[in-house]
């Protein structure tokens, strides 16, 4: 039965987004069971706080996806800090990839004299949602995405050898994976039909593949590093 709905809660002055959830009934509403930093930014507003559903009647499962989505939307293409103690991660392995953190929005702004841009804030409510659940690049970056996952397995299935053949240019790799994976995330995540782009930062990562190839790597690190290149190339090509 689909009975979930993804929401979001918004700052009434500037449509600032401090939370994303997902729920059923009258959960976008409730006030039980919201954690620490929720609670801290609620009681310093000096009315109710704004309440928007994104998207309903749909799966525990879609929704969990959906929230995932947003969160990632926020994370990389808005100055809203949200109360969510979840940060969105690459999710290249089918299921919530979700790595705990902490936040606090004035302690940051503080520290960084950090003045955010609320980009909601002179938006009505059916431009936030629509922006919102704007993903242009979804389609398109699925493919490559899949693509990169089986990149992704020569290097899992052979991780030991690869580590132990040369530690630094196997942290080399480790890094060159999680700069395309963010690029990933960021441009799936994007309200800009911008794949163009993307490209455009992929190319600069060969560059830094041949900078590592220049180090001589050898056996299963040079062999990754050479079909990496190549599927970099098939994109480009494309």
């Amino acid at each position: 039965m689909k009975e979930y709905y993804v929401y979001i809660h918004l700052n009434p002055k500037t449509n600032e987004i401090f939370y994303v959830g997902k729920g059923k009934g009258n959960r976008k509403s409730s006030k039980v069971g919201r954690n620490e930093k929720w609670k801290k930014y609620v009681s310093n507003l000096t009315e109710q706080f704004k309440i928007l559903i994104l998207k309903e009647n749909l799966s525990e499962k879609e929704a969990l996806e959906l929230e995932r989505k947003i969160i990632s939307k926020i994370d990389w293409h808005y100055d809203d800090l949200t109360t969510n103690i979840t940060d969105s991660l690459p999710n290249f392995e089918g299921g919530p990839a979700i790595q705990i953190v902490f936040k606090d929005s004035k302690e940051l702004i503080k520290a960084e004299k950090f003045k955010p841009n609320f980009k909601f804030q002179n938006l009505s409510d059916s431009e936030i949602i629509s922006t919102l659940l704007n993903f242009p690049n979804e389609l398109s970056l699925n493919k490559i995405i899949i693509e990169f996952e089986n990149q992704c397995e020569f290097f899992h299935d052979n991780y030991d050898e690869l580590e132990n053949a040369d530690e630094d240019i196997f942290y080399d790799i480790e890094c060159i994976i999680d700069s395309i994976e963010d690029l990933l995330v960021e441009y799936k995540s994007s309200n800009k039909s911008n794949i163009i782009e993307f490209i455009t930062e992929l190319k600069r990562e060969r560059i830094e593949i041949e900078m590592i190839q220049e180090e001589k790597p050898k056996g299963k690190q040079k062999q990754f590093l050479s079909n990496l290149t190549k599927w970099i190339d098939s994109l480009v090509e494309n």
